[in-house]
């Protein structure tokens, strides 16, 4: 247990050097691919977590970190977010304001819609195989694809540096001045660092969270599915609260944590049982417990509500605030899992007919 006082804040240290190298990368690129591959370098940590445990084959944590990682991103990024938007900005009015994504972000909002429905699938068959992985791999390809065929004819070449400035850390600000050289050459330093700082701790993360969750007589899976991913989601959470204090760049904060949602529904999720293939020496099929089905299936609802809410390009203040009601009621009271689903699913319906009836 006392590893995790060493691993714990290094995997911090760790995510927060990639998160800067990978926002010095994005400002090289066009603004949607910019925030895509933003989001999957700054899930690196998020990967070398699945990816130890997916090695060493514990097929009863496999959808642990996977399932909290992505309901903390939507369930406490998305509405920090918007609150924090609106505590700097929007105060003293009387009232929220709703927050709109310009239409150019359109395949961010819906490319979450094909993992999360194939994941449906999942959920229904009970199972988790190589075959799945390389299905879910290929969509993050196919997305991938079409962000970098809808900024073709529209993005400028600095069109990825707009989103940046004074609000990003002071290391990125400073090198964001150098000569390209001391950038590329900082950036690689900054991988490197960050990358084998991963490679030694995250196992010894992974155990230590397993010790201590024996010592506290609490579920591994529960410890990790909620501890993995304060630390290993830092660098998505420091970079999208910090465009969210300025008016102009919320768009981008939002589409940047839903772009990471989208990579772990995809390349991380696809990459799970792959891994689990390769260690094993042979196709693999992770048997889902009724548990982890019941996690999944609460994620998969709680992604379906996104999807409904972002279908109108348009986020209301009682969505946002109803949404983190729902993440802290399923963080606080464990034993509402169960029924959650329902109001999710029911409240995704209400978003689709209310979206229907205004049409």
């Amino acid at each position: 247990m006392t590893a995790l006082l060493w691993t714990f804040p290094a995997i911090i240290a760790a995510s927060v050097v990639i998160g800067w190298a990978a926002e010095l990368t994005a400002v090289r690129l066009s603004a949607g691919i910019a925030l895509a591959v933003l989001a999957w370098l700054q899930t690196a940590p998020e990967f070398a977590v699945e990816a130890t445990i997916a090695w060493h084959q514990d097929a009863h944590l496999a959808l642990a970190n996977l399932t909290g990682s992505l309901r903390l991103l939507l369930g406490f990024g998305w509405p920090m977010i918007f609150f924090i938007h609106w505590f700097s900005h929007g105060r003293k009015k009387t009232k929220f304001r709703a927050l709109t994504l310009p239409k150019e972000f359109r395949v961010e909002s819906v490319g979450l819609a094909i993992p999360v429905v194939y994941f449906f699938f999942i959920y229904l068959k009970g199972t988790w195989t190589t075959l799945d992985g390389i299905v879910l791999c290929a969509f993050y390809g196919l997305y991938f694809w079409l962000l970098a065929r809808q900024r073709k004819s529209k993005s400028k070449p600095d069109a990825a540096g707009e989103q940046h400035g004074s609000e990003d850390p002071w290391v990125v600000r400073k090198l964001l001045k150098a000569k390209p050289l001391t950038q590329n050459l900082a950036m690689l330093a900054m991988f490197v660092f960050g990358g084998a700082t991963l490679v030694l701790t995250v196992h010894p993360f992974v155990e230590s969270l397993k010790h201590a969750a024996l010592r506290l007589g609490v579920s591994e899976f529960i410890f990790i599915q909620w501890i993995a991913p304060i630390a290993s989601e830092f660098p998505e959470k420091v970079t999208a609260f910090g465009w969210a204090r300025k008016a102009s760049k919320v768009p981008y904060a939002i589409v940047n944590m839903l772009s990471s949602v989208t990579s772990q529904w995809t390349l991380l999720a696809g990459l799970v049982p792959i891994i689990f293939a390769i260690s094993a020496g042979h196709f693999y099929t992770i048997e889902l417990s009724q548990f982890q089905r019941h996690e999944l299936l609460l994620t998969i609802s709680q992604s379906a509500l996104t999807l409904a809410i972002l279908a109108d390009l348009k986020i209301e203040a009682y969505e946002m605030i109803g949404f983190f009601a729902l993440w802290l009621v399923q963080f606080v009271l464990p034993s509402s899992r169960e029924t959650l689903p329902f109001f999710y699913f029911a409240w995704t319906g209400y978003e689709a007919l209310r979206l229907l009836l205004k049409r």
